[in-house]
């Protein structure tokens, strides 16, 4: 539904006036839709990039040397240029335009002059040595999907040998390490965001991590639901793989009702029935390949259908979110 009909509808409801209407309505005109055209000028340049990056590659045996580094430097340099013009007009749609053909340039000229001088480190020296000429950048970016990128190109320069070891032994049976792993991916996370609203206005780096750290939390959660929740054939840790994974949604939606997020309470409310009907699904066994378990299994999925919709509808009409 469009700005201009649900602010009629909000009129029409008495919930603002006419010229409230109005002038929210001017408000938004003037100010556009910043987030899409933010990630639509960074999709542009990551094209734009790897367009220029595959054309060099298809003509690069005969390019001399001096030409491709003289080249690669110019073309950089008129990068670095134009993301600063950009954000000293304050144009920042062209901004994250330039912002993401300044990163990509920057590490196809860490690998242009690795290749030229025969340069050796491997891969962690190089993807450090990326952020760090890459951070003023990403600093000044507001398009979070490049900011992830960043985190994860430090983080792939780490050392995660500890880490390896307390998956194995968080990972390889349902016990306290398990539990620890969600709870510790999750208080990051929780830490970051709460964080936010000093961070936000400065840099979208912290909040990049904090999507990293719940999108981990997830990760252990679905990894849980799945092998003790399903795989397993023993009761107690079934019951605990249930604990778990319907405990973080309840959580989750918990505190979706405090900071008044309908998004996230919806969310999460499918998470917990689409994991629900994995869990009959998984049930079925050998039923679901014969003509009745063809049948029961498509009356499920219309069933579960008719549960989404009708949560939605109820998230909808519920007073808890104002």
């Amino acid at each position: 539904m469009s700005l201009a009909k649900k602010t009629e509808n909000w009129v029409n409801e008495q919930i603002i006036t006419r010229e409230q209407q109005t002038k929210i309505l001017a408000f938004e005109g003037s100010h556009g839709n910043n987030t899409f055209w933010n990630v639509a000028m960074g999709i542009a340049g990551s094209l734009i990039g790897l367009g220029f990056c595959l054309l060099i590659a298809a003509n690069w045996q005969t390019i001399p040397d001096e030409i491709k580094l003289a080249g690669d430097f110019a073309v950089l340099g008129g990068f670095f240029y134009a993301a600063y013009w950009s954000v000293q007009n304050q144009r920042n749609g062209l901004k994250e335009l330039f912002v993401i053909l300044s990163f990509l340039g920057i590490g196809a000229t860490i690998g242009l002059v690795g290749q030229i001088f025969q340069l050796s480190g491997g891969w962690t020296k190089a993807a450090l040595f990326w952020a760090i000429l890459s951070l003023p950048f990403i600093w000044v970016s507001r398009v979070m999907f490049f900011n992830v990128v960043w985190v994860l190109l430090v983080l792939s320069t780490c050392d995660f040998a500890w880490l390896e070891k307390f998956c194995k032994y968080a990972f390889e049976e349902l016990n306290m390490g398990t539990l620890l792993s969600l709870v510790g991916t999750y208080a990051i996370y929780t830490s970051l965001e709460n964080a936010r609203p000093q961070t936000d206005k400065y840099t979208l780096l912290p909040a990049a991590l904090a999507k990293i750290a719940l999108a981990g939390a997830y990760a252990i959660v679905c990894y849980v639901g799945m092998r003790w929740g399903i795989i397993t054939e023993s009761a107690m840790d079934m019951a605990g793989a249930y604990i778990i994974v319907f405990g973080f949604f309840a959580m989750r939606m918990y505190m979706a009702v405090r900071h008044q997020d309908r998004g996230s309470f919806k969310r999460n409310a499918i998470w917990a029935e689409v994991y629900i009907f994995i869990i009959f699904s998984s049930r079925l066994n050998n039923l679901g390949l014969s003509g009745l378990g063809f049948i029961g299994s498509g009356l499920l999925i219309l069933f579960f259908i008719w549960v989404m919709r009708r949560t939605s509808r109820y998230i909808k009409q519920m007073e808890i979110f104002k």
